[in-house]
C-alpha cells in the first residue's frame, strides 16, 4: 500500500481549494432566521452548486418531508436536452423547474437566479449536466480540473443560514484543539497500523510531542424540540520534517472532526484520521455552504473535495451525530 499521489495535480488543486475556503467568512451577525411557517411547512425546493462561471449543479431534492437526489450524477445522462422545457420532469424533483431561483452566496447575499440552458460541462475527468444561469462570478483559473464555488442555489422558498467560520487562533480554536488531542492520537496510531508493508518512520512517542495545527474550523448554534447545542466542524493536521527520501514532502496525519455539546453537557468527539504525505493525496476538504431548519430539524449542506474529486452533501445535524442523507458525486477521476 502506498503513501504517494500525484502531487503536482494535489498541489495546484490545494491552491483552488484554499481560495474557495478562505471565501466563506460568515458570522453570527449574518444569521438570518426563516419564516416560522417556512420552518413548520416546508415547501419542496432543489439544491445546486453555483460555480464562479455561473453554472449550476443541481444534486438534491425535498418535498417536505424526504431528499432525494433526482438529477443525473457525472454520465448518467445519456444525451444532452436541447433546452429547459426538454429537460425530464423527474430531474427537477418535487419543486420543479418554474419556483423562483435564488443564489446564497459564499459571503453572505443573496440574489435572484435565472435559469438559461442546459449545458454539458467537464468537472475532473468525468462530464456532468448542468445549467447555464445570468450570474457571473469573479476570475478564476480556467486550466484547473474543476471551477471554485461561490454558492449555493435554492429553487423554492427555503432561506439558508450561516455556518460560522471560527479564526484558528481564537480560543474557542484552542478549546477544540485541546478537545480533540486525544482521539487524534488514538486514531493517528491507527491509521499507522493500516499499512501492510510500511512502518511509520516516527515512533509513537515521539509523534506525539509534534503539535497539532487546525487548519478549518466552522460551528453552528441551534435549538430545535431536540434541545439546544453547538456543533463544530474541524480540519487538523499533524506535519513531519521530510526524510532522506521523501523528496521534501514530509508525512502528516490528517483529521477531520466533528464536536457536539449539548447545553451544560460533555462534548462528544467522532474523529477520523489518515496518514500520507504532505501532498495530501486523497484528503478531502470541506466548503460549507449553509444549513437548512426544516421542520425542526437542521442540515448542513457543503462540498468536500479533494485531488480528484468533489462531493456535495446535505447532512442531518443532531446534539449526537451528524447523518448524511444526500451525497452527490460532483465529478471525479478514477485511480
Amino acid at each position: 500500500m502506498s503513501l504517494r499521489g500525484s502531487s503536482q495535480t494535489c498541489r495546484g488543486f490545494l491552491l483552488l481549494v484554499s481560495a474557495a475556503v478562505s471565501a466563506v467568512a460568515l458570522s453570527a451577525s449574518d444569521l438570518v432566521q426563516p419564516p416560522p411557517n417556512e420552518t413548520r411547512n416546508p415547501s419542496p425546493l432543489t439544491l445546486g452548486v453555483l460555480r464562479r462561471d455561473g453554472l449550476l449543479a443541481p444534486f438534491a431534492s425535498y418535498d417536505g418531508d424526504d431528499w432525494s437526489a433526482p438529477w443525473p450524477e457525472p454520465g448518467q445522462a445519456s444525451a444532452l436536452p436541447i433546452s429547459l422545457d426538454a429537460i425530464p420532469r423527474k430531474w427537477w424533483g418535487a419543486a420543479g423547474r418554474d419556483v423562483p431561483w435564488t443564489a446564497w452566496l459564499t459571503g453572505g447575499t443573496t440574489r435572484p437566479l435565472k435559469l438559461v440552458s442546459p449545458v454539458v460541462i467537464p468537472v475532473f475527468c468525468s462530464t456532468r449536466l448542468a445549467i447555464k444561469t445570468d450570474y457571473r462570478g469573479g476570475a478564476f483559473e480556467r486550466l484547473e480540473p474543476t471551477v471554485p464555488k461561490d454558492g449555493l442555489a435554492i429553487g423554492g422558498t427555503a432561506s439558508l443560514l450561516p455556518i460560522e467560520t471560527v479564526p484558528r487562533d481564537s480560543a474557542d480554536a484552542r478549546d477544540a484543539l485541546r478537545l480533540i488531542t486525544d482521539d487524534f492520537n488514538k486514531e493517528e496510531k491507527l491509521a499507522a497500523l493500516r499499512f501492510t508493508r510500511w512502518k511509520h518512520p516516527v515512533p509513537e512517542g515521539a509523534r506525539r510531542e509534534v503539535p497539532i495545527e487546525i487548519e478549518a474550523f466552522y460551528r453552528t448554534s441551534d435549538k430545535t424540540h431536540r434541545g439546544a447545542w453547538t456543533t463544530k466542524y474541524v480540519e487538523a493536521v499533524r506535519k513531519f520534517p521530510p526524510g532522506p527520501k521523501d523528496q521534501g514532502c514530509g508525512l502528516i496525519t490528517y483529521a477531520r472532526a466533528w464536536i457536539h455539546q449539548q447545553a451544560g453537557g460533555k462534548p462528544r468527539v467522532d474523529l477520523g484520521a489518515r496518514v500520507t504525505y504532505c501532498d495530501r493525496a486523497d484528503v478531502s476538504f470541506m466548503l460549507p455552504f449553509g444549513r437548512l431548519l426544516l421542520r425542526d430539524d437542521v442540515y448542513w449542506v457543503y462540498q468536500t473535495s479533494s485531488w480528484r474529486d468533489e462531493l456535495y452533501t446535505v447532512a442531518h445535524v443532531t446534539p449526537k451525530e451528524v447523518r448524511p442523507v444526500v451525497t452527490v458525486s460532483g465529478g471525479l477521476c478514477f485511480r
